[in-house]
């Protein structure tokens, strides 16, 4: 804050003393109106900014725990599963060296009754019907495999995703054309969208107009959603039939959700009315499906990915190796 210096005229300073206990009050000496006069505007002045930041922190945003069985972690856990690292693919012993490629997996609508999170109101989760993610992957002598993917936080469809995923997949046991692996994946996630507040719910109805004038200040929201997972998985695959090779897998994740509620109010400040969601949660899932290797060098993915009560849904990975040898 600013204030503005104004020159005083030396008899108007007569009667004006610093207190020598605190210099920043000052006492006026005026004995033709009052004994003494005690004036604290210029603290007054001085301290209304420092206190705003304070006040702002005092208020602090609840923080709600959730369970996955509660509407509000149904919902985050339809996000988590959706962003989940699986491997899309048989795992090869044929190859070895540097792999590059591009994942898409189809996010299934949510319905409208898994859309409401408890409430009348549903919110805007059916933004992005395809996750699109690079993929790289190396394997080692030994059938050692190494992945990593990331996102950058691009926006697209209305939504600014960023996901950083790696995973490390060791040979378990290999018999008669059966390959048995292990595979241990950590992904960290974060997606901001007008989730709570979107403009398109003006066009539902009365109600939903309403909603967005008095509680989303008409202003779309910054929702913000982090998930962290670990997983762990088996994966057998069959014997190579021609260019084709089945695969089929179970695993377990532990998920650390968290949905920050970003409705922002008219003058654009974060409201602290509106609470922060979060979820732990460890629940199984499994995969099926089937490479198919064009030849050597290239080879096609697809895996039906099942996590229950949250998403059935198709993943395709196309790959191409870059350099190896057989």
């Amino acid at each position: 804050m600013r204030i503005a210096a104004v020159r005083l005229p030396e008899s108007s300073l007569r009667g004006i003393r610093v207190d020598a206990v605190n210099p920043r009050r000052f006492i006026v000496t005026m004995p033709s109106l009052v004994p003494e006069i005690s004036m604290r505007v210029v603290d007054a002045a001085l301290l209304s900014g420092a206190w705003l930041p304070a006040i702002a922190a005092a208020q602090e945003r609840l923080i709600e725990k959730h369970r996955w069985s509660d509407p509000e972690g149904r919902i985050m856990g339809y996000y988590s599963a959706a962003l989940a690292f699986t491997p899309i693919g048989a795992p090869r012993s044929d190859t070895r060296g540097l792999e590059v490629g591009l994942e898409l997996s189809y996010l299934p609508p949510l319905s409208e009754e898994h859309r409401s999170g408890g409430f009348s109101k549903t919110e805007s989760t059916n933004l992005m019907p395809v996750v699109p993610r690079p993929r790289v992957a190396y394997t080692m002598p030994g059938d050692w495999r190494i992945e990593a993917s990331y996102v950058p936080p691009v926006k697209a469809f209305g939504v600014k995703a960023s996901l950083l995923s790696v995973a490390l997949s060791p040979p378990v046991a290999q018999r008669a054309g059966m390959h048995l692996s292990a595979r241990i994946a950590g992904s960290s996630s974060r997606v901001q969208g007008a989730i709570t507040c979107n403009a398109s719910v003006t066009e539902e109805g009365p109600g939903e107009r309403l909603f967005f004038t008095k509680v989303c200040h008409d202003r779309e929201s910054e929702d913000v959603f982090h998930a962290q997972a670990l997983s762990a998985e088996v994966i057998a695959s069959g014997a190579h039939s021609g260019r084709l090779r089945p695969f089929v897998g179970l695993g377990v994740r532990t998920e650390r959700d968290r949905f920050s509620v970003g409705v922002k109010q008219f003058n654009g400040r974060p409201d602290p009315d509106h609470p922060i969601l979060e979820m732990r949660v460890t629940r199984p899932y499994g995969m099926l499906g089937a490479t198919w290797a064009r030849n050597t060098r290239s080879s096609l993915g697809g895996e039906l990915f099942y996590a229950p009560g949250s998403l059935l849904t198709v993943r395709l990975l196309a790959s191409m190796r870059l350099r190896g040898e057989r």
